[in-house]
């Protein structure tokens, strides 16, 4: 959705290009050079099941050289500034894949990447157990985020979303409080429930209204965390952060996550195909994209290859 609707990255993108960037895979070539999966002995062969990090560092810069590879100034990424896996072959380089145990299904994979990305989330949020949090947005991410932070040992998780179906999903996957902001007042609820502010806010939607309520539901000393990518400029009121000494941390996808969201999945912590609508085939992926972009209420679509 970022790529067709969204500036990001305006200015390094080249079209026509192949979207998708969160996708498993069966690898069908390996390179003369390539040799074992990144931290492992495991020789990278023909036929095996894989899951791959979009983002391509440079692998020379300061911020590669300290593991910092998501904000790599040079980086190019999958889908957004090179082609995509919306295509029958995508080329990775082999530092970027990663083999899927044998409990994790192809679709499973697929999701690897969104849940690897509300782990980072709670790096960047450092999570306690027993912190109060609250998710603003109940959609796939918030979805996720949700499912991390209950595993984390997060005491209260509260979800924010306008939309019934999504809250009615945060409840079923075990938010213990989910909140309609059109009906109530967000910023009391979250302080009655919590007694006086969340420890942690994290913004899964990147729109003016949620990002301008993130300083007035945590608690003094809290963090908030910038999850959603916002489409354009948007003004906000620093003066709760600055008497508070809230943090406002930003987060870029993902940087080393994915090996612990696989083990996640593996170990039955996390449920990613609660956060899925459904999968569609190829043939109709650009009508569900659309659909997607039009409508609030949809989750996670998977589209799948050779149907």
């Amino acid at each position: 959705m970022h790529v067709l609707y969204h500036d990001l990255g305006q200015e390094k993108k080249k079209f026509p290009l192949i979207m998708g960037h969160e996708f498993s895979a069966v690898v069908e070539k390996v390179g003369s050079e390539v040799e074992c999966y990144i931290g492992t002995n495991q020789k990278i062969s023909v036929g095996h099941r894989v899951t791959v990090e979009p983002i391509l560092p440079c692998g020379k810069c300061e911020y590669c050289f300290k593991g910092k590879v998501n904000l790599c100034p040079f980086m190019s990424h999958l889908g957004i500034f090179e082609d995509g896996c919306y295509a029958d072959y995508v080329r990775v380089p082999a530092h970027r894949v990663h083999q899927l145990p044998d409990k994790l299904s192809d679709l499973a994979g697929a999701l690897v990447e969104p849940l690897a990305c509300a782990v980072n989330f709670f790096d960047k949020g450092r999570i306690q157990p027993g912190n109060s949090v609250v998710i603003l947005g109940g959609g796939s991410i918030g979805q996720l985020t949700l499912q991390v932070a209950l595993a984390s040992g997060a005491g209260m998780v509260i979800v924010s979303d306008p939309v019934a179906k999504k809250r009615e999903l945060a409840l079923k996957t075990g938010a213990h409080a989910v909140i309609d902001p059109t009906q109530e007042d967000i910023v009391q609820k979250v302080r009655t429930l919590t007694g006086g502010g969340a420890d942690i806010v994290i913004e899964c939607v990147g729109i003016s209204a949620t990002v301008s309520q993130m300083v007035h539901l945590v608690r003094r000393g809290g963090r908030c965390v910038m999850a959603g990518i916002p489409s354009s400029k948007i003004p906000m009121d620093l003066l709760d952060l600055v008497f508070g000494e809230i943090e406002l941390v930003g987060v870029m996808a993902t940087a080393w996550q994915f090996p612990r969201a696989m083990r996640m999945i593996e170990l039955g912590l996390v449920n990613v195909q609660a956060a899925l609508e459904r999968v569609i085939p190829f043939t109709q992926a650009i009508d569900g994209l659309r659909k997607a972009f039009e409508s609030n209420e949809l989750g996670k679509l998977v589209i799948e290859h050779g149907k």
